[in-house]
């Protein structure tokens, strides 16, 4: 995924040709172009700059810092003292305002999240330009710029709070208006009391849906309820959940989930972690029977150990600067590693007496065919372990390689495993060409298998 945030122009040669060719070319291009998304991950910064007096000043300097990645954005104020300063990468800022006969005003501490738009009015005080004053208040956290409803959740509340299976998903239910189903998981959320396939997902301002069935393609569950691709929360600067967007969101009544990615500093950041799981500390399943007096009430004793549970979930992230102030690079990959037994009940298997039923035993079935002169095939009797002769109605099948149990029950209990393997990886790069382009550069990649 790639993005040019800035508003880009293309020249397009066309040669004489009738009013009617343009407007049939008008049409075609009308009708095959596929509608284009904002990119909601980028902040945004205005605010106005006035005197002591209230009025506004006009012609004001307004430099727009990243402190983060020493990358600097300079404004003029227009003729109502007002600045703007889009597609901003998510991070820490300050703004410096400065004019001839007043004192430079500098403003600390303003913190941008995911897709945020926040004011930041300054206010000029008479003096010399080489003067400067220094305000290190926060920016307050009431949303002034637009009536969205909803908030934001960063990286550090991501990473402190209790989290199974390290999935952000689940901490949409932190919000007011949404609710989870029992579960979890991106097709059990409801929005505003609506399905849950109305919501919108995005990674870093582009689309992360599968138009099928309104499910994110990144965290999307597998089969057997792993996540298939995997989005390694340490990757996640934070993510912000719109549940009243923005009408240039588009296309979902719910609401829109934008999870922003870290982008690379001129400072070295990383963290590595694992995490383990072992049947050692579980409690034996309910259905998984318990040997008694050195017996299986199953039968064979493989069938009463204690179902496997192993979870082993391992990664890393890191990013800094290619080259400082300009090209930035992150990085995160994230492996999980599980083996778990079930302890499923199934039906089905014959008994292995004479019953006087064909359809349930072994014994009987053999005994119809003997008496329509059928050959019962060798290897069969084998499996089931059955006599080679002549099978009358006092005769045993073992079971041999049926599941089967001493009281002859039909059902038995399958401790067959689930093998589970999943390796992701995301990359980022991020070039600032000059204060006016950004150039960001986002792969993803999931690689899953399960048995």
């Amino acid at each position: 995924m790639s993005s040019l945030n800035s508003t880009s122009k293309r020249s397009w040669g066309v040669g004489l040709r009738s009013a009617a060719q343009l407007v049939c070319g008008a049409m075609a291009v009308l009708l095959l172009c596929l509608p284009l998304f904002s990119q909601g991950n980028a902040g945004r910064i205005m605010g106005t700059v006035t005197d002591q007096s209230g009025g506004v000043v006009s012609g004001a300097t307004v430099t727009v810092v990243d402190t983060d990645r020493g990358v600097t954005k300079t404004l003029m104020t227009n003729d109502a003292g007002e600045y703007n300063a889009p597609n901003l990468t998510p991070g820490n800022y300050k703004v410096r305002a400065e004019s001839k006969g007043f004192k430079t005003i500098e403003r600390t501490s303003i913190v941008l999240e995911v897709g945020k738009e926040i004011r930041v009015d300054l206010s000029l005080s008479p003096g010399s330009v080489a003067e400067t004053m220094t305000i290190t208040e926060s920016v307050p956290l009431v949303e002034t710029t637009n009536a969205t409803l909803g908030g934001t959740l960063n990286n550090a509340d991501i990473n402190d709070m209790p989290l199974n299976g390290r999935n952000y998903q689940s901490l949409l239910s932190l919000r007011p208006g949404v609710v989870l189903q029992p579960g979890g998981g991106p097709w059990t959320q409801s929005t505003n009391g609506i399905r849950p396939d109305e919501s919108a997902w995005m990674v870093d301002g582009v689309i992360n849906s599968n138009f099928s069935d309104g499910r994110p393609v990144i965290g999307v569950s597998s089969p057997i309820t792993d996540a298939a691709t995997i989005l390694p929360i340490d990757a996640i600067q934070e993510f912000n959940l719109m549940e009243s967007p923005k009408a240039e969101s588009g296309w979902k009544p719910g609401a829109v989930v934008n999870v922003g990615i870290k982008s690379g500093t001129n400072q070295l950041h990383g963290s590595a972690y694992a995490f383990g799981r072992t049947d050692s500390w579980d409690a034996r399943n309910t259905f998984n029977p318990v040997p008694t007096n050195g017996n299986c009430p199953l039968g064979a004793l493989n069938q009463c150990d204690k179902t496997p549970a192993q979870l082993k979930q391992f990664g890393g992230v890191a990013g800094g600067a290619i080259k400082k102030d300009k090209l930035f690079y992150f990085g995160a990959y994230e492996g999980v590693r599980s083996f778990i037994g079930n302890a499923l009940s199934t039906s089905g298997i014959p008994e292995t007496i004479s019953t006087g039923s064909t359809k349930n035993s072994m014994v009987d079935a053999i005994m119809a065919l003997q008496a329509k002169g059928t050959p019962v095939s060798a290897l069969s009797l084998a499996f089931a372990g059955c006599p080679a002769g002549a099978v009358t109605a006092a005769s045993t099948c073992t079971g041999n390689l049926f599941p089967s149990n001493p009281s002859n029950s039909k059902g038995f209990v399958a401790t067959f495993p689930n093998s589970n393997q999943s390796d992701n990886g995301v990359w980022k790069l991020d070039y600032h060409i000059n204060s006016k382009y950004t150039l960001n550069g986002l792969l993803i990649i999931g690689q899953y298998t399960g048995d």
